[in-house]
This record gives structure tokens, C-alpha cells and sequence, in this order.
């Protein structure tokens, strides 16, 4: 038994290293779609959806569910896919835990510098995924999701100093998904009626920084300018966004809050208080 489940977390592993994947899962915990549906609300053209879902449903994560007399073909969750998503029982936590462990045992320190294009940039995309998976709370989502993000930043000044110029748009669009599904967070968490304060706080700081890095990096190299061009806007945006929610939440002009946290040296959600 311990033998079956080690080669369906081997299988798992290697399933869920495209994020993808994943969104796809966390969609379908909603309620079950079909590959179209999947496509509108991912932004994905359905056939790379649809590709996704076959794998998934390899690794028994989704099951298709055609209903008698319609067209339409669905897929939903299996257990062991909201077992995962949502491992209550000590005994899927453990397994997760263990596979995890044993994972990045072996590969961690060789992979966490890999940049793309390297044979193990994909181990190091698969931890972070993990990463998130193992964690529920909205707020410290959306602040890995910060980190990640500025990973992707890292990554982008890395292969452009490679000259791998080419690998630049995809290391791009990868960074502008971990803002918006930073965003993401931080709105399920404003809704639960969360304090999301510090979490703003970070973003538009984060923000501030990853602008500075990415004009700098457009004015030493001009040739790369157009491809980083979206994940400026992107940070930029999102900064825009964390100011104006503090602004609302707290009563108070942004530049009074950072001149309060500066002369305080303080944590932002004192402010509130």
C-alpha cells in the first residue's frame, strides 16, 4: 500500500509544476465546468485547456462527467484532488508532507537558483506550487504570491544577462500572474472582513521597488524595453491599487501614512488601531 501511494505522489508531483494545473483545480472547486468554461475564466485557449485537463484526469485530479442526452462533456474533482486542495485528515496531510519533504530534500539547493530554460527551473516552479498548496490563508497566499513575484523579477534580470533574451516575455507574463493572483487573495480576504492593511502595505512597496528595478533594467538594455513593458504596468497598476485601498480603509492620504510608519518605524496596521 505504502508502495501505491509513493508512485500517485510521484505522479502528483509531476503533474502539478505547471500553475495551470492548479488554477484549474481551483477553479473546478466551485463547481464543475467544461473545458470552455475553464477557457473563459482562466484566459486560456481551449485546447491548452483541454490539454491540461487530460493530464489531470491521468493523475486521477478531475473526472469527466457526461450527462445522457447533452453535448456538453463536464469535469469536476475527484477525491483525491480536494484531498489534496484540502487536506483535513492527518493522513493525506502526512502523505503531502512526506512527498513534499523528500522532494525538495533532493532537489532544493540545486534548483532554487535555476533560472528558465535550465533543466531544473521546472523542480523549482513544482516547490512553489507545493508552497501554496500547503497553505490556506488568504493573506500569507498573497504575500508568497509577492515573493514569487519578485523571484520572476529576479529571474528576469538573470536571463537577460545570459543573453537569453528570448526566455524575457515568458519569465514576464509569469510575474504579472503572481500580482494578480496576489490581488486575488487580497480580495477574498477584504471579504471575509480581513485585516489586509499590512498585506497593502507590502504591496505598494514591493511594488515601488520592482518598478525602479524594471525601468532601470529597460535603460541598460533597450533591446529587452518592449517585452518588460507589461509587467512595469502590471506593478504599477497593482501599486496604484494598494495605495487607493489604504487610502479608503484607513481615512487617511498615503503620503500620511508613510510619513506616520517613518517617523513611528512601525507596522502599517497601527494605523487602524
Amino acid at each position: 500500500m505504502e508502495e501505491e501511494e509513493l508512485k500517485v505522489s510521484k505522479n502528483l508531483l509531476k503533474t502539478l509544476t505547471v500553475d495551470t494545473r492548479i488554477d484549474i483545480l481551483k477553479t473546478l472547486e466551485k463547481r464543475p465546468m467544461t473545458a470552455s468554461e475553464l477557457s473563459r475564466k482562466l484566459g486560456k485557449h481551449v485546447t491548452t485547456v483541454s490539454e491540461h485537463l487530460d493530464i489531470l484526469k491521468s493523475s486521477d485530479l478531475v473526472e469527466r462527467v457526461e450527462r445522457p442526452g447533452r453535448k456538453w462533456v463536464y469535469y469536476k474533482l475527484t477525491k483525491p484532488a480536494q484531498k489534496i486542495l484540502h487536506p483535513t485528515s492527518y493522513r493525506w496531510s502526512f502523505v503531502l508532507f512526506v512527498t513534499f519533504f523528500a522532494f525538495i530534500s533532493g532537489w532544493y539547493f540545486l534548483s532554487v537558483n535555476a533560472i528558465p530554460g535550465s533543466p531544473l527551473y521546472i523542480s523549482k516552479k513544482a516547490i512553489e506550487n507545493f508552497q501554496l498548496l500547503l497553505i490556506t490563508d488568504n493573506l500569507q497566499r498573497a504575500q508568497l504570491h509577492i515573493q514569487h513575484a519578485e523571484t520572476r523579477l529576479e529571474e528576469t534580470k538573470q536571463v537577460v544577462g545570459a543573453g537569453k533574451t528570448g526566455l524575457v516575455a515568458g519569465v514576464v507574463e509569469d510575474y504579472q500572474q503572481e500580482m494578480e493572483k496576489a490581488k486575488k487573495e487580497i480580495q477574498i480576504a477584504k471579504q471575509t472582513k480581513r485585516d489586509v492593511v499590512p498585506i497593502l502595505e507590502t504591496v505598494s512597496e514591493s511594488t515601488a521597488k520592482h518598478s525602479a528595478i524594471m525601468k532601470n533594467l529597460a535603460v541598460r538594455k533597450p533591446e529587452v524595453a518592449d517585452q518588460i513593458q507589461p509587467a512595469l504596468v502590471t506593478s504599477e497598476e497593482s501599486r496604484e491599487m494598494a495605495i487607493q485601498d489604504l487610502e479608503n480603509i484607513t481615512g487617511t492620504s498615503y503620503q500620511e501614512i508613510k510619513k506616520w510608519l517613518f517617523q513611528n518605524n512601525t507596522s502599517c496596521s497601527i494605523v487602524l488601531s
